[in-house]
Order: structure tokens, then sequence, then C-alpha cells
């Protein structure tokens, strides 16, 4: 059974060609989607929550530039490849619930598919992370079910965690909730439950 503690322990440690496998998949059509969603508001800096080879960020200095970027995530490996990639970007080794960053310190904080590794436990903790560090939006590419009994299931099923991010994200007073469906690409698990939420951060809480 993956628990958040193997999970991290697995990420924290794994070896990967971080260039293959992240970084030259930017131009996936989720990633556009998010480019999208991203391009239709006003900011200008943007951290990304377990961040990888930085794909997501080499989209968006493709297709938003001059913004200012940068990212956090627990392997090192992966934050050093992107220090050497991106150029003053602004790269940390930390958890989710735990970002090493000031409050209101960026624009917009976004993840894709890292909340999906984090247990109930965790969840409410990493979501203040980005209540705290987030100044205008938030912008989460994640798995979404409302009902609890199924997301259950599908955790038993599959072994990745689901949540009603919308109930979450109210309780903590983000306002502004919009969910978005994620069209087409991918395996048949993503094309079914995976979402884009976008919200408003509190700017006093």
């Amino acid at each position: 059974m993956r628990t958040t503690k193997s999970q991290t322990k697995y990420w924290k440690h794994r070896k990967l060609d971080w260039k293959k496998e992240y970084f030259d998949t930017w131009n996936e059509p989720h990633r556009q989607f998010i480019m999208t969603v991203l391009g239709g508001f006003q900011w200008m800096s943007l951290m990304e929550i377990g961040v990888g080879g930085g794909a997501n960020l080499a989209a968006i200095t493709r297709h938003l530039k001059g913004k200012q970027i940068g990212g956090i995530d627990i392997n090192e490996d992966a934050i050093d490849f992107c220090e050497k990639t991106f150029d003053n970007g602004m790269f940390k080794v930390c958890p989710a619930d735990d970002i090493m960053m000031s409050d209101k310190s960026a624009d917009v904080l976004l993840s894709d598919m890292t909340y999906i590794y984090v247990g109930p436990t965790k969840i409410n903790n990493c979501l203040k992370e980005l209540r705290r560090t987030a100044r205008k939006e938030i912008v989460i590419h994640e798995y979404y079910i409302k009902n609890p009994f199924k997301r259950l299931w599908m955790y038993l099923k599959h072994g990745y965690f689901f949540y009603d991010y919308p109930k979450l994200l109210k309780k903590l007073d983000f306002y502004d909730i919009y969910v978005i469906k994620v069209p087409g690409g991918g395996d048949d698990l993503q094309r079914k439950h995976r979402y884009l939420i976008k919200a408003k951060p509190p700017q006093r809480y």
C-alpha cells in the first residue's frame, strides 16, 4: 500500500534522466492546457510545487515570456537540473507541506500531479502552504472526485490520493474556485479524473 512516507522516500531518492523523462515533455497536451489557463489572467511570478525536471516551466518560457519562475521539489537531482537549465529561476529542495518561501511571495502557485502522492493527514498542511505563499492564484492539476467512498476505492485500486479540492479549499477561505476538466490525452484514469482547479487565496488568514 502506498503511503505519503513511502512516496516521499521514493521520489526523494529517485534517479532519472530529468531532461529526457521530464523537461522534454514540455509540449504534452495537458501542459499546453495549463498554459492556456495561465495565459488567461495577469501575473508575473510563479512557483511550481513538485517541479521535477521543469517541463511546465519550459512551456511557460516558450509561451508566456518575461515571467519570473521557480519551483520546489524533494529530489535534489531535480532541483540541480532546474538550476542548471533555467536562467535566473529560484529553486529549493523542500517538501510541499513546508515551503521555504516567505508569505505571499509568488503571484501563482502551480502543482501538476503532486498531491496525488500526499495522504489525508498531510494534504491540509500542503494547501495551507499554498494559501500562505500565493499572492493571486493557485492552479493545481490533480485527481478530483467528490464522492468519499469512490475516492477510497480509487486509492485502494490505483494507489493515488483523490480529493474534493473545492471543499478543502473553501474550508481554508479560498474563493473564486473554478474546476476545469482537462481535455483528452493521458491514460484512461487521467482522462476521467484529472482536473485543473483554479482559486484565489485569502489575503489575510
